[in-house]
């Protein structure tokens, strides 16, 4: 009779163990299912914001090439130019690099190191018109008033283009530029300009036109 009954308990306590292990396998299928579809909704996300990222960087580089590309050909009018950036992923980052091509007798010739390969008049009309675009893509947009010292030093000859195409972008988008300038072919393209003179005391400003 004790090993009926000894039987019967440990049936009981067998049973008892097979329900906690059921219900411990429930409870971890239930959460597997959950990491399942957390899983699968990450992997949705992640392909989304890849997507948006994509986009997103597809319409700046529009942006910024047609831009700058007009700019560059503003000035260097006797020229085939075309700017490019071009995007590499390094160690898992994503790093720009801009580019100008160049096209003579049919034959693309491409420059990653614009000042070495340039000069600072090219520098000037690049960094320039990158920022006017940084600008007009801003939301909301900050105060349209961008402050230049001293630019176009550089571009010798080509300086009066350059200071046409500074008022053509400036009226064209809609802000508002203070140079700071000593060349005369700028001052030219302003809307208005001071001269303003230092008498070791204090400064004096003349409206010139």
């Amino acid at each position: 009779m004790a090993d009926i009954e000894e039987i019967i308990s440990s049936f009981n306590n067998l049973n008892e163990r097979i329900k906690l292990l059921t219900s411990q396998y429930d409870e971890l299928d239930d959460k597997i299912s959950a990491l399942t579809i957390k899983s699968e909704n990450l992997i949705k996300a992640r392909w989304t914001i890849v997507e948006v990222q994509k986009m997103t960087q597809q319409k700046f580089k529009e942006r910024m090439e047609s831009l700058v590309t007009l700019a560059i050909k503003s000035v260097f009018d006797k020229r085939n130019y075309e700017f490019e950036l071009i995007f590499e992923e390094k160690r898992n980052q994503m790093e720009v690099k801009p580019v100008i091509h160049e096209w003579i007798d049919g034959i693309k010739y491409s420059y990653d190191s614009l000042e070495d390969d340039f000069g600072g008049g090219m520098v000037d009309i690049v960094s320039i018109a990158m920022r006017i675009v940084l600008w007009s893509m801003e939301q909301p947009k900050s105060r349209n008033v961008i402050i230049l010292d001293e630019p176009g030093k550089n571009l010798g000859a080509m300086v009066n283009l350059f200071g046409k195409m500074l008022r053509e972008i400036s009226h064209k988008l809609g802000f508002q530029l203070i140079i700071i300038t000593h060349d005369q072919e700028i001052l030219e393209n302003g809307d208005c300009a001071y001269l303003v003179t230092h008498d070791k005391k204090i400064s004096h400003v003349e409206l010139m036109r």
